[in-house]
């Protein structure tokens, strides 16, 4: 209705000006720090003695905030926003301005054998392109001697899901309903937040034909378009609190890298009950595989996993949509002002 879009615009220009009004915050801070500093050095050299330290001022959480925006704290989310512009502005290229055949992609299809059972109705597309690391030099992990030599699998898929997506956010970043939707995602934990719309993330994923665990350590972010679109990106780094194993098999799990990937999750313009997904996703397995070997388990799983993942998406919104109702939906997706909603799992 026309209520409920000028609701959903609302709502929009309501959280984007919540992220302008905390990168304010967070300016002030840094300046509130400076002067403050700059007062001390005066001081000092006028014999007038100190200010009170940040130790000695009651001030419920200052320290911590102004501990947050040390320069080298401020530097490291500069690169991860810049970071996050790149990588959505690589995937809505391919996505979205490129042919969805062209440029070396190539169409897959949905194995025969599970055709009538994931894809009966064409509901998802998937494509195909081996390709190198895109990431920018400095972006990339130290000590792997195959990062610059090998081409890497990379899967765009495009889906509509037969729910609307308030339901479909809601279903996909409640992290309850992961084991539903997403077999390859056995374990996970949120390592470190670095924005309130951004953070790194841990995934396990279990062994996949005669390739064994692997687990990743990935940069996400979302954000919101202007026409409610939400969009989630991500790309593979490193962090000292999850270090990784890259030789194969000496130890649990091997390093593998989702070295770029973005889902974009935005209502259908035909049906406003329907949702569309379109995701991209390029990664390097790691552990030193042959090209042979990653051909070997690509081609045995691209046939049958992105279809399965949707199908399994689509049930489970469906579901989801009987058993919630919109109200509690909403509030689920805005319980936290500021923070993230990114579907678990999903990138």
């Amino acid at each position: 209705s026309e209520m409920s879009n000028i609701l959903g615009e609302t709502m929009l220009e309501l959280r984007e000006m919540r992220e302008e009004i905390i990168s304010l915050r967070e300016e002030l801070h840094a300046v509130k720090k400076r002067l403050r500093e700059e007062e001390d050095e005066e001081r000092g050299q006028r014999g007038l003695g100190r200010l009170p330290s940040d130790g000695e001022l009651d001030m419920d959480g200052f320290v911590e905030e102004e501990a947050e925006q040390s320069p080298g704290k401020r530097s490291r989310k500069r690169d991860f926003d810049r970071i996050s512009k790149e990588v959505e502005k690589w995937a809505s290229n391919i996505l979205f301005e490129e042919e969805r055949t062209g440029n070396g992609w190539k169409e897959i299809s949905c194995n025969n054998m599970m055709r009538k059972k994931f894809n009966r109705d064409g509901r998802t597309q998937v494509y195909l392109k081996w390709m190198s690391d895109s990431r920018d030099e400095q972006d990339r992990e130290s000590g792997i001697s195959d990062k610059n030599s090998l081409d890497y699998p990379c899967i765009k898929c495009y889906a509509t899901i037969d729910a609307p997506m308030e339901t479909v956010c809601s279903f996909l970043s409640n992290e309850e309903t992961i084991t539903i939707y997403n077999e390859l995602v056995v374990d996970h934990d949120d390592i470190e937040e670095i924005t309130p719309h951004s953070k790194i993330t841990w995934t396990k994923m279990p062994k996949v034909l005669f390739v064994k665990s692997r687990d990743f350590v990935t940069f996400c972010s979302h954000r919101w378009w202007r026409d409610g679109t939400q969009v989630i990106v991500n790309q593979a780094c490193e962090h000292d609190d999850r270090p990784g194993v890259m030789v194969e098999g000496q130890g649990d799990a091997t390093r593998g890298f989702a070295l770029r990937g973005a889902n974009f999750i935005s209502k259908d313009p035909n049906d406003p009950d329907k949702t569309r997904i379109s995701i991209l996703s390029h990664a390097n397995p790691g552990g030193g595989l042959p090209q042979w070997a990653m051909n070997t388990a690509v081609n045995g799983v691209v046939q049958i996993e992105p279809f399965k993942l949707f199908h399994k998406i689509n049930e489970g919104a469906c579901n989801y949509q009987q058993q919630s109702s919109a109200s509690s939906q909403t509030a689920h997706v805005n319980s936290l002002p500021g923070r993230s909603a990114k579907p678990a799992g999903i990138a």
